[in-house]
């Protein structure tokens, strides 16, 4: 592959590696949408019919409103996938719909099976982006052939949009959490599964924060939906920090934080937000997305080379400031909290989880704090690492009802 993506983004890391792997050529589906972009093996369709919300929504969260098997994508041996359409809601004011994917053995055992629900890491701000258009929509989900082995399904939200096209509610906890777990409650629904109350949740980066607010989330807005554990792997927990400690990293993020907040926040303009050397470019990073197109990258690469310092107005914009503050994963999880830290992060660099994770010990969570030596904000989550075992025989000791160690714990491997 001649080009290097990004380090900042997880799921295209992964989808990288899926290149380097040889995967065999996909065609988008006919009636699923034409392809948008493509980089080697891999295919981007763009959004089609499926992701139009019908005229007449219900009020429910969590209302399936339509599902579809997955055609002409690439999956794991022995692993059959769908596509739903279904409702949901940014905060108690904001009504939206939201596409996941659902992935299942395709020999399902008798019984009701347990859940993992997915939380993807940032592959860009608008539905274009979302990894439901890719033609591999597995990829960036760690342990899948294990997953499949246990006999567990997979419920990956692409976040909710209130407006066709997006934004999504990016770095936004309440929006994000909601949107997971009515892809839960929408997934019962389908004719085809017999699904288990017990989840766990599972994600990674920006998913790592969304999962952290699942699980603060979780039994207020959703009780019927049992989390029985929440991973975040390098989870942008306190983004605040994350971006102190990676100035790199907010100039390029920061232009989607400041579009998403801008919609959802009424305190928040988004020329307001970026600071004016940032936001000529800021307005073109929006609706570019981290991956596919293969363009899309190399322009946000050169776009961050315009301006000098941090895309985020943060330091002159209280209001900007105390809702990022407002985001950050800082509040009590019921269920118990595993948090996974590669050491060579450099985008969500270990010092930033240990400072939050001394955080949330020091207020009394529950929870296990692995860290992995020579794994990046990539590698962490790809098949075949050290994380993988442990991180299959948490969750299904979750599963069984095995309650983990108290207090605080640490491992390295």
């Amino acid at each position: 592959m001649a080009d290097r993506l990004p380090p900042w983004l997880g799921v295209a890391a992964l989808l990288v590696a899926l290149v380097q792997a040889g995967c065999s050529p996909v065609r988008p589906a006919s009636g699923q949408g034409a392809a948008q972009g493509s980089r080697g093996s891999l295919v981007a369709r763009a959004p089609d019919a499926f992701y139009d919300a019908p005229a007449n929504l219900p009020m429910r969260p969590g209302a399936l409103l339509r599902s579809e098997p997955l055609e002409n994508v690439t999956l794991p041996a022995g692993m059959q996938g769908w596509r739903i359409l279904y409702t949901t809601t940014v905060d108690d004011r904001t009504p939206a719909t939201a596409v996941a994917t659902v992935f299942a053995p395709a020999r399902l055992p008798a019984g009701p099976r347990p859940v993992i629900t997915w939380e993807h890491g940032t592959t860009g701000l608008v539905q274009k982006c979302m990894p439901s258009l890719v033609s591999s929509p597995t990829e960036g989900i760690p342990a899948r052939d294990r997953i499949v082995a246990a006999g567990w399904v997979v419920v990956a939200t692409d976040y909710s949009f209130a407006e066709k096209g997006g934004p999504h509610p990016y770095i936004i906890g309440e929006g994000e959490a909601r949107a997971s777990l009515d892809a839960v409650r929408a997934a019962r629904q389908m004719r085809e599964l017999q699904l288990d109350p017990r989840t766990v949740v599972w994600g990674h980066s920006q998913g790592g924060h969304a999962a952290l607010w699942t699980g603060i989330v979780g039994p207020r807005y959703a009780p019927d939906v049992q989390i029985v554990g929440v991973v975040g792997i390098a989870p942008a927990a306190d983004i605040q920090n994350i971006f102190r400690l990676s100035p790199a990293t907010e100039k390029r993020l920061g232009p989607y934080i400041a579009l998403s907040y801008s919609r959802f926040y009424p305190d928040i303009r988004f020329e307001q937000a970026l600071r004016p050397e940032a936001l000529k470019a800021g307005r073109e990073i929006v609706n570019l997305c981290g991956f596919l197109p293969p363009e899309d990258p190399r322009r946000i690469a050169a776009l961050t080379a315009t301006f000098d310092g941090p895309a985020m107005a943060t330091s002159a914009n209280a209001a900007l400031s105390a809702r990022l503050a407002q985001n950050a994963a800082n509040r009590a999880i019921e269920a118990p909290v595993l948090i996974a830290q590669g050491l060579a992060d450099d985008v969500v660099r270990p010092a930033a989880t240990d400072s939050y994770v001394a955080q949330r010990c020091a207020a009394g969570q529950r929870l296990a704090y692995w860290t992995i030596d020579g794994l990046n904000h990539g590698t962490i989550v790809r098949s075949g690492t050290q994380l993988e075992e442990p991180l299959v025989a948490w969750t299904a000791a979750r599963f069984a009802g095995e309650s983990p160690a108290g207090g605080c714990t640490r491992k390295a491997f």
